[in-house]
């Protein structure tokens, strides 16, 4: 019961928004972190693969902002 509840609850909040692209999740890694999760819970829109995308994106810049502080 409660893992439909909560189903309900991430299908209702992405109702009436509009989907983020990979830019804006790359710029709000921790939004990304969370669509992700969601969709790794059965969450299935448009979001997802965006959210992936701009996960990857962020992960990626701040590597190079690591290797590049390391030189």
């Amino acid at each position: 019961m409660k893992r439909s509840a909560l189903l309900v609850a991430l299908g209702l909040v992405g109702c009436g928004a509009t989907d983020r692209t990979a830019e804006d999740f790359a710029a709000d890694p921790e939004a990304a972190e969370a669509v992700v999760g969601a969709c790794d819970a059965v969450r299935a829109d448009g979001e997802c693969e965006a959210a992936r995308r701009g996960l990857t994106d962020a992960q990626r810049e701040a590597r190079m902002r690591a290797y590049e502080r390391a030189f």
